[in-house]
């Protein structure tokens, strides 16, 4: 059996330190009186909302004689809601809906330039009563620095070089933007990034930061251990033992790899916002020089021998081997190539395979 809203329970402890809640129980549904009731949804949300952030909700039933009544995102046992967010059902191509009543809007940007964020809230009861809101995409909150990097060297080996970045920069027109920023950021095979932004709030220079530095040089392996000393020899009394011998020094670190290259692509009729990336490719670090190795153990102390009813003494333990030096730290890596910039028609800038939102911007 479906509960309504006055529920009973029992007067346990269990119940009175628990029955506040805010997810509500799996069987909760609305007044069947009260969804006769209603004739209209509403759904009101910020008008804009940034890839990959969450924002806010609300949700009102309209009933026949004008009174609102919302949709709480709470649930209280004690005194449950007429209405709650539970009670809708809630879907978008662009956004996932959270539990309180909010959503999380896709982080791909792309996959909204042209339709922005399309919500829908289906009352279940009634899926007759409907609501839908659409935000249009903003760009504020995207990431505009990015740091690639050569691979690490290994027991001393050179650090890799930095790879190869290409930033291609376009000049757009979407149904929300006069004047739509596109910046396209290929390394290797994986798959590219793309920031927006309204071209027309971006700062003159350096909106964009990307960086390829060869990786850090690998550790130099730990020097040999020092060998033992050489026990001593039993007698009256005993023979002290040897010292240990001097651990070896470690090996140098690898040299940094090489800076990366940056190709920065930019439409030939507004070549002026190739100066929009700014765009830095440093040497990787040396790596640290290998730990010098322990010194060995000083020789056993001989045994006393027993002359008559006389017991000698034993020898003396041997000095421990004194540790060996680091090694040296390796070179840095050298910086690569200034950032080049190519220039290619409007159309072309993009490349080849890119999205089918972004094909479609560029159609126009």
């Amino acid at each position: 059996m479906k509960r309504f809203f006055s529920t009973s329970f029992f007067l346990t402890s269990f119940v009175l330190t628990s029955s506040c809640s805010t997810r509500p129980p799996p069987d909760f549904a609305p007044d069947p009186g009260l969804v006769a009731r209603i004739r209209e949804i509403q759904m009101s949300t910020a008008p804009q909302a940034c890839p990959g952030q969450t924002f806010a909700a609300h949700y009102h039933a309209i009933l026949d004689d004008g009174t609102r009544l919302r949709f709480d995102s709470e649930y209280d046992e004690d005194r449950p809601p007429k209405l709650h967010v539970s009670f809708l059902e809630r879907t978008s191509p662009d956004a996932d809906a959270l539990r309180d009543g909010g959503w999380r809007a896709e982080s791909d940007p792309v996959r909204s330039v042209s339709t922005g964020f399309r919500l829908t809230a289906t009352l279940r009861a009634n899926p007759a009563l409907r609501a839908s809101a659409s935000l249009e995409p903003r760009y504020g909150c995207l990431d505009r620095s990015f740091d690639f990097e050569g691979g690490f060297g290994v027991d001393g080996s050179a650090g890799g070089d930095g790879p190869d970045v290409t930033v291609r920069l376009a000049i757009l027109r979407s149904p929300f933007y006069q004047r739509l920023l596109v910046a396209a950021i290929e390394v290797g095979l994986a798959p590219t990034r793309y920031v927006l932004a309204d071209a027309g709030t971006v700062p003159p220079r350096e909106w964009l930061t990307v960086e390829s530095s060869g990786g850090r040089g690998g550790t130099g392996r730990e020097g040999r251990k020092g060998q033992a000393g050489v026990d001593g020899a039993s007698g009256c009394p005993g023979g002290d033992g040897g010292p240990g011998g001097a651990g070896g020094p470690g090996a140098p670190g690898g040299p940094g790899g090489r800076g990366g290259r940056i190709t920065i692509i930019a439409p030939a009729e507004e070549p002026f916002i190739a100066g929009l990336v700014e765009g830095h490719t440093p040497g990787g670090e040396g790596g640290e020089g290998g730990r010098g190795g322990a010194g060995g153990p000083g020789g056993a102390g001989g045994a006393g021998t027993v002359e008559g009813d006389r017991r000698c003494a034993n020898g003396r333990d041997g000095p421990g081997g004194s540790p060996g030096p680091k090694g040296q730290r390796g070179l840095d890596g050298i910086d690569g190539p200034r950032p080049r910039v190519i220039t290619v028609p409007m159309r072309e800038v993009l490349g080849a395979h890119l999205p089918r939102e972004l094909a479609e911007l560029l159609g126009r």
